[in-house]
């Protein structure tokens, strides 16, 4: 090969890998400049807080912040777009990090139960999902972030159930979850509708009492709650509902009251249920010796009975189910002669967290739904 031949051959080599290098350049600038989703990849969206908010078509990242954020995702089996927790859920015991215990060793978004926009902004969500967040703050954390920050509504199964409905399906259709919205939002109402149904007719006229209720902490055996979800649906006569007539007592309050101990031997229930969450505050109380073991026969007759936790970092909603399902139990034996307590629960917990985890929630209290002093 003559000289003349190879020189030729290094020119134009060179040349090329100028062109190609100038092409690359221009690209690398137009990308640049234009750092944003294209508008066809993304969609606007109305916000349970009526915010209108500008996503993603298809989120592949996020956090939750706010009690039962993160429990809602988890309710439609999404959980593997969430790249950073609150750090009190590395330390809470709830159901959802049970069936999800990975969760645990993701990087923390805040201290306690707070969202710090730095550590959220350095995670780079695609959308941040709140509950319990006022529109100003969620414009304010919004701004803080640079990320867009949708806003559900918890809601309750009294007089909020629809919000809550309204919630999952919302978060079902940004998480491409639409037949898990549906699944769970139909099996909450089949079940619910067939417990009350079957306890319509038979209305229990037998005086109970829920104590034990948590809020914002645990409380005691004095602390109750007169719309308790478990007894409407069985048509139970809850003593502490004759609070609602009281004009002295707001909305809030009828959710949870604590009241004094001597009201509980005026009410004289004929069965107790005591919420596990709090069930050491409540144990020196259903000792018979204590005072007022020795003035309540059913603590006396050993009529008391354990619920699984009804609001634990906000409401429980498998938790609402399971412990209806008991409560018929108890109320009606010929109802659900055969029914297995874990078996029931453990097909709730599938429902709603796609895991039987009953054992786990029994070893965690040392107990699960059942009678007092039943092995």
């Amino acid at each position: 090969m003559s000289n003349t031949f190879i020189i030729l051959l290094t020119r134009l080599f060179k040349k090329s890998s100028l062109l190609i290098f100038v092409i690359s350049l221009f690209l690398s600038s137009c990308l640049s400049n234009n750092p944003k989703l294209p508008k066809s990849e993304t969609r606007f969206i109305t916000d349970m807080n009526g915010r209108k908010i500008e996503i993603p078509l298809q989120i592949k990242s996020a956090v939750a912040h706010g009690a039962g954020a993160l429990r809602m995702i988890c309710y439609l089996d999404g959980t593997e777009i969430i790249i950073g927790i609150e750090s009190n859920e590395k330390k809470r015991n709830v159901p959802y990090l049970y069936a999800y215990p990975e969760l645990r060793n993701l990087p923390i978004i805040g201290t306690g139960n707070n969202a710090d926009p730095e550590l959220i902004a350095k995670l780079q969500p695609e959308v941040i999902i709140c509950t319990f967040l006022s529109s100003s703050e969620a414009n304010e954390l919004q701004k803080k972030t640079g990320i867009p920050v949708l806003c559900l509504s918890y809601g309750d199964f009294n007089k909020n159930e629809n919000n809550f409905c309204e919630s999952m399906r919302l978060l079902g259709s940004i998480l491409d979850r639409n037949k898990r919205a549906e699944y769970l939002i139909n099996y909450i109402n089949n079940s619910l509708n067939s417990v009350e149904i079957a306890c319509e007719k038979l209305a229990s006229s037998e005086r109970v009492y829920i104590g034990g209720i948590a809020f914002r902490g645990s409380h005691g055996i004095n602390s109750t709650e007169p719309s308790y979800a478990p007894f409407r649906y069985t048509y139970a006569y809850n003593v502490a509902e004759e609070l609602t007539n009281n004009p002295n007592f707001s909305a809030s309050q009828l959710n949870n009251v604590i009241i004094d101990k001597e009201q509980i031997i005026v009410w004289n229930p004929e069965k107790i249920f005591i919420d596990l969450s709090s069930y050491t505050l409540s144990e020196p109380d259903l000792n018979k010796n204590s005072v007022l073991g020795k003035l309540v026969p059913a603590i006396q007759n050993d009529e008391v009975y354990f619920l699984l936790p009804h609001i634990w970092h906000s409401i429980n909603y498998e938790h609402i189910l399971i412990s209806t399902f008991y409560t018929a139990k108890v109320l009606y034996p010929d109802l659900y002669p055969t029914m297995d307590i874990k078996t029931k629960a453990n097909e709730v917990y599938e429902a709603f967290l796609g895991k039987a985890i009953y054992d786990s929630i029994f070893d965690l209290y040392g107990m699960g739904c059942q009678k007092i002093n039943e092995k």
